[in-house]
């Protein structure tokens, strides 16, 4: 599923999904190390994360300029909201490190439920936020994929 406005999309941001991919189909992604990982080029690296989920009210959204999020969960269910809002408004200053720059919560978002095995791909400048309960606190294990333009 791709959500987007069509004067917003750049096909050249998504050349490396195939990569990516063949990463997620080929690769023991229990065994990935917690931390960054597996880089390739700059056509991706592999981020893996494991964290109890938590009300999701008490994340901000965010955004990044140089690389796309593949969100896939190995183990356990989260919830994610995306927006399709192209010009959200900055709080504090981009963290040029960690290509993260945190927005004000967009008046309208999609509410998506990721369960094992399900994967999202947030593009540049979508603000989102991760790491939501569903229902209860769970344990996730989720691989991002840092995806280069």
């Amino acid at each position: 599923m791709l959500i987007t406005k069509l004067s917003d999309f750049n096909e050249l941001d998504y050349v490396n999904l195939s990569k990516a991919i063949h990463f997620l189909n080929s690769t023991d992604l229990a065994q990935t190390p917690l931390g960054r990982s597996h880089q390739r080029d700059e056509s991706f690296y592999c981020q893996t994360l494991e964290y109890m989920t938590e009300d999701i009210d008490d994340f901000n959204f965010e955004i990044h300029q140089r690389r796309l999020d593949l969100h896939y969960v190995v183990e356990g269910e989260e919830e994610i909201d995306v927006s399709i809002d192209a010009h959200p408004q900055l709080l504090g200053e981009y963290n040029s490190d960690r290509d993260l720059q945190y927005v004000k919560k967009p008046k309208s978002y999609n509410k998506i439920i990721l369960h094992t095995g399900d994967f999202i791909l947030i593009g540049l400048h979508e603000p989102h936020r991760t790491n939501g309960l569903v229902n209860r606190s769970t344990h996730v294990r989720k691989i991002v994929l840092k995806m280069g333009k």
